[in-house]
């Protein structure tokens, strides 16, 4: 884990220096949720997961590719999770899993004139390496209880773990606008591809909506400026 953190890191400064593009910074807040299934003999059990609110903050490049094309690759520590919430025969049972990520989305983009600045939109592939992250669990008349998760992948554990793969692998859709002096918004849809639970019977993927403010610092006008 320490290993692919540090690659990730150093992929990303080097594309932030190359060929002086734009670099920036960002915060924001992620809308997030999931997708959970649960297999038991030929039934599979979708659960009605609701989302939560979890904040990111990062770094932002963009290096122009071809004309009014970009890419902009992204290194943000990122809050993801769902909540879960069922009542039978008046006992309600509620969950709330909240996940920590390095996240790197690496997005093309397209960007037109609009007024001073521009307008971008774009897709792409995103990696996630979990962190850590908290699950909380309530049932009516008994103490709450709270565990950690670990990314470790470990399957059928017996400990008081919460146990789940560290690699989440996604894809972005995104829109934007960025002002003349380097301020943007950003919002986007992340849709998880990897099941990131290890147990066999069960199917659980990341979702998010987000929205991202920052302010890109200077680069070269002949790299950033569409000819």
């Amino acid at each position: 884990m320490k290993k692919l953190l540090f690659v990730a890191g150093v992929s990303f400064l080097s594309v932030a220096s190359f060929a002086q593009v734009q670099f920036g910074a960002q915060i924001g807040g992620n809308l997030a949720s999931g997708t959970s299934k649960y297999k038991e003999g030929s039934i599979t059990l979708d659960q009605d997961l609701k989302s939560k609110f979890g904040f990111l903050v990062g770094a932002v490049a963009e290096l122009p590719i071809s004309g009014a094309i970009s890419f902009r690759p992204e290194l943000n520590f990122i809050q993801k999770g769902a909540k879960y919430e069922e009542t039978i025969q008046g006992v309600t049972s509620k969950d709330e899993l909240t996940l920590n990520y390095l996240e790197m989305p690496l997005n093309f983009v397209y960007n037109f004139d609009a007024g001073a600045g521009k307008f971008f939109v774009g897709l792409g592939p995103s990696i996630g390496f979990g962190l850590s992250g908290k699950a909380k669990s309530s049932l009516t008349g008994f103490p709450d209880q709270e565990s950690d998760v670990k990314f470790d992948g470990k399957k059928d554990a017996t400990d008081d773990k919460y146990h789940l793969k560290a690699i989440d692998f996604g894809g972005n859709f995104l829109a934007g606008y960025k002002m003349a002096n380097g301020l943007f918004i950003n919002l986007g849809y992340t849709i998880g591809f990897s099941n990131i639970s290890p147990e066999d019977n069960t199917t659980y993927k990341n979702n998010g909506f987000a929205i991202k403010l920052g302010y890109m610092f200077g680069g070269s006008a002949k790299n950033t400026e569409k000819k």
